[in-house]
């Protein structure tokens, strides 16, 4: 049971579904704040998949699962490789959000 709980399919169609219809179930406005609220997710979805493009983009071959791999292993040099892939996509993801919040005004 807990499998399915952290299964992809739970995390990212059945709940998000639920809060939805927990949204629409509780919205006072009949429907004007859910309406709202999903076109804020839409945005959140567009900017973290834009992110993971460039940044996928940007690395090329390097995977970080597999410097993650050998930094447990003990090797010094993928474990700053590591820290400068997730450096990158943080400051991608920070950059995106900074330009759209930008675009609002």
């Amino acid at each position: 049971m807990s499998q399915f709980f952290t299964s992809r399919f739970f995390q990212f169609l059945i709940l998000p579904l639920f809060v939805v219809a927990w949204f629409v179930w509780t919205d006072p406005s009949k429907g004007a704040d859910t309406l709202l609220r999903i076109q804020i997710w839409a945005q959140a979805f567009l900017v973290t998949g834009l992110a993971y493009t460039i940044a996928k983009s940007l690395l090329g071959k390097a995977s970080s699962e597999e410097l993650y791999d050998l930094v447990k292993q003990g090797n010094a040099a993928a474990g700053q490789a590591y820290l400068g892939v997730c450096l990158l996509r943080a400051i991608v993801l920070v950059g995106l959000l900074i330009f759209f919040a930008m675009l609002q005004r």
